[in-house]
């Protein structure tokens, strides 16, 4: 009886538990409006219309890089203070103009697998912010 009970149990918790590549349908389109396209294969790790929204992809930060900037050819690129950030606005914003703005960032983060709990290699992270 304690085992039926206790895998009852497990299987209820496990259907709670939100899986790291469920963006919700209503942020995908947020972000699709804004124009911004999502990496193939980037997982979602975290995040929100609020605060912007993280994803991690096995993939190099120059990789990912490259299709951010074939893909959104118009924006401009701040590559200062050992940021990589592609945005929507006119050249020379500073990093205050930078909040008020959509932007792409792509770095490396090691932390990501233990933080997020994706695959150990996922360790390119992708932020997207919509301003709205």
């Amino acid at each position: 009886m304690r085992t039926l009970l206790l895998t009852v149990l497990l299987i209820g918790l496990a259907g709670s538990v939100a899986l790291a590549a469920d963006l919700p349908a209503a942020d995908a389109a947020l972000i699709e409006g804004a124009g911004v396209p999502l990496y193939p294969g980037a997982t979602f790790a975290t995040g929100s219309k609020d605060v912007g929204f993280r994803f991690a992809t096995s993939e190099a930060p120059a990789v990912v890089r490259k299709w951010y900037q074939e893909k959104l050819a118009g924006w401009v690129l701040f590559d200062k203070y050992d940021s990589w950030i592609l945005y929507q606005g006119e050249p020379g914003a500073s990093m205050g103009d930078l909040m008020s703005l959509n932007q792409v960032q792509v770095q490396t983060n090691e932390n990501l697998p233990e933080w997020h709990d994706v695959d150990k290699s996922m360790t390119t992270e992708i932020v997207i912010m919509v301003v709205q």
